[in-house]
C-alpha cells in the first residue's frame, strides 16, 4: 500500500520512460485531432461571418486537459518523479473528449466559403427557372415581393450555413429592390437581391456571398457581377405542360 509520503516517490527509469511515452503519444494524438478546431474559433474572432457548425466544443476542452497533463508528465521526467494518478486519469479523459466530438473530416468541406456560395448559387438557379417558367407561361413574372419569397421557400432547402461571429444562424433571405441600380447596406450573406419590372417581362438575381469571412457580390468566372435574368421572349412556345407554379404549390387550397 502506498503511503502518503511514497506519493511522488522515485520509479524505475524504464517504467518511468514508458509510462510517459504511453500518455504522452496519447495527448499530444488530441492536441492534433483539435488544431483545426483551434484555427476555426480564430478565424470566427477575426471575421464577421463564417460558414459551417460550429467548433466542437468537447475537443477543445479535451485539448486544454492534454495540455496540462502532458506538461505535468514533462515536468515528472525533469524531476525523475513519478507522477500523481489524476494525471494518466487527465489524459484519459482527453481522449474520451475527443472521441466524443465526432468524425472532424468532413468539417473541411462544410466550412468551405465557396461550398457555401455554390449552395447560395443552385438555390438562386431554382428560383431564376421557376420565375422564367412562370414569365413564359403567363406572359409575366410575379411583381409582388410575397410571390417571390414564396419561391424561395420551395427553392430550399435553407440550411443556415452562415454565422455570425456570435455563432447565429444568419438564413437565406430576398431582398427585394425597387430599382436595379439599388445597393442595399449593410451586405448580408445569403442574400438574394431580387428586382422586377413594373410590367413583370423582366427581372435580376443577384446574389451576396462570402469572401475571407465578409459579403461580398458574387462574381463570374469572368470578374464581372453575377446577375440572372429573366426576360419574356413572346417568340418561345409556352410550356405544354408546366409543373405546379412555386407559387400555387404554397398557395393553400379552396375549400369547397
Amino acid at each position: 500500500m502506498t503511503t502518503r509520503s511514497e506519493v511522488g516517490a522515485v520509479s524505475p527509469l524504464w517504467l518511468r520512460l514508458l509510462h510517459a511515452a504511453v500518455f504522452l503519444a496519447m495527448a499530444a494524438g488530441v492536441i492534433y485531432v483539435a488544431v483545426p478546431e483551434w484555427r476555426h474559433i480564430a478565424r470566427v474572432l477575426a471575421q464577421s461571418f463564417h460558414v459551417g457548425p460550429p467548433p466542437r466544443w468537447t475537443l477543445l476542452a479535451g485539448s486544454l486537459l492534454a495540455v496540462v497533463s502532458g506538461l505535468r508528465l514533462v515536468w515528472g521526467l525533469v524531476r525523475a518523479r513519478s507522477v500523481p494518478l489524476w494525471v494518466s486519469a487527465t489524459v484519459l479523459l482527453s481522449v474520451v473528449g475527443a472521441v466524443g466530438a465526432g468524425d472532424g473530416r468532413l468539417l473541411k468541406e462544410t466550412r468551405s466559403e465557396e461550398v457555401v456560395n455554390l449552395s447560395l448559387l443552385r438555390v438562386a438557379r431554382r428560383v431564376h427557372l421557376s420565375m422564367v417558367q412562370e414569365l413564359q407561361s403567363h406572359g409575366e413574372a410575379p411583381t409582388d415581393e410575397a410571390s417571390w419569397r414564396k419561391a424561395l421557400e420551395v427553392a430550399g432547402p435553407n440550411h443556415q450555413q452562415v454565422r455570425t461571429r456570435e455563432f447565429r444562424p444568419v438564413p437565406v433571405q430576398m431582398v427585394w429592390l425597387e430599382s436595379e441600380e439599388a445597393r442595399p447596406s449593410p451586405l448580408i450573406p445569403g442574400a438574394l437581391w431580387v428586382h422586377v419590372t413594373p410590367d413583370g417581362i423582366g427581372f435580376s438575381i443577384r446574389l451576396v456571398g462570402l469572401r475571407e469571412g465578409e459579403p461580398v457580390l458574387l462574381r463570374d468566372d469572368r470578374d464581372r457581377e453575377l446577375v440572372l435574368r429573366g426576360l419574356y421572349n413572346p417568340d418561345l412556345p409556352p410550356p405544354t405542360k408546366p409543373d405546379a407554379s412555386p407559387i400555387e404549390q404554397l398557395s393553400p387550397s379552396p375549400t369547397p
